[in-house]
């Protein structure tokens, strides 16, 4: 059978995909939240709010709290929140169930494409023992004008790696994720792999045009094995 993909170009969000960091962001967000009685549907707040770049995020959480009577969000506590999201993804992040065998079975080129600045991807991959399954392919929202829904990143990184639009095939948890990845014009599969992913987000990204869904790092080594020759 004719493989839908000849040695693609695979390209990894990091956060949810990579490793399983994006549980430690939600929980801490909505403790931020509902201890200023905001209480938001998880379904619609992950759709919206994951992935976006920090500033367009920030503005993003701070119109939440304004539309629910409370007051913007400070310097002070947006950096308070950050550090303590930082300080738990040091040391209790891991890699999502699967990715290293997944990765060790992967003969195509990869890279990383990341809304995570370049202060702290590198030591995200690093700490997970990811890092060498990269090499210089880390690629972060900071080095493009526009990040995530924006195909900017995914572009940057196909020119970067010498791949070409049409032969990359982008993995992506999010719905902004996924929206790049598909006006990037690439094949963009959503991962529900991350631990948290629950009912509904599945349509999140289908939504959101992803071409397929997948649900572990097995299924993605199966689904690569079968439609392309990326696999060992």
């Amino acid at each position: 059978a004719r493989m839908m993909f000849d040695n693609p170009l695979i390209i990894f969000d990091c956060d949810g995909v990579l490793i399983d960091s994006e549980a430690i962001y939600l929980e801490e967000e909505f403790n931020f939240l509902s201890a200023r009685n905001v209480h938001v549907d998880k379904v619609w707040y992950m759709r919206e709010f994951m992935a976006l770049a920090d500033e367009k995020w920030r503005a993003k959480f701070s119109g939440l709290i304004e539309q629910n009577g409370g007051t913007t969000l400070s310097d002070a506590e947006f950096d308070a929140m950050k550090d303590i999201v930082r300080t738990r993804i040091r040391n209790e992040v891991q890699p999502v169930v699967g990715v290293v065998a997944m990765l060790d079975a992967l003969t195509a080129p990869r890279c990383v494409a990341s809304t995570t600045s370049m202060r702290f991807l590198p030591g995200k991959l690093e700490r997970t023992g990811l890092a060498s399954h990269f090499g210089n392919g880390v690629f972060s929202g900071d080095m493009v004008a526009h990040g995530k829904p924006a195909p900017d990143l995914f572009l940057h990184a196909v020119r970067q790696m010498g791949g070409e639009t049409g032969n990359a095939i982008v993995v992506e948890d999010s719905a902004n994720g996924v929206k790049a990845g598909k006006s990037a014009g690439m094949f963009t599969i959503g991962f529900l792999g991350g631990s948290h992913c629950f009912d509904g987000h599945g349509d999140t990204l289908t939504d959101a045009g992803a071409d397929l869904i997948l649900s572990s790092h097995a299924d993605l080594a199966d689904w690569l094995g079968s439609n392309t020759n990326a696999m060992t």
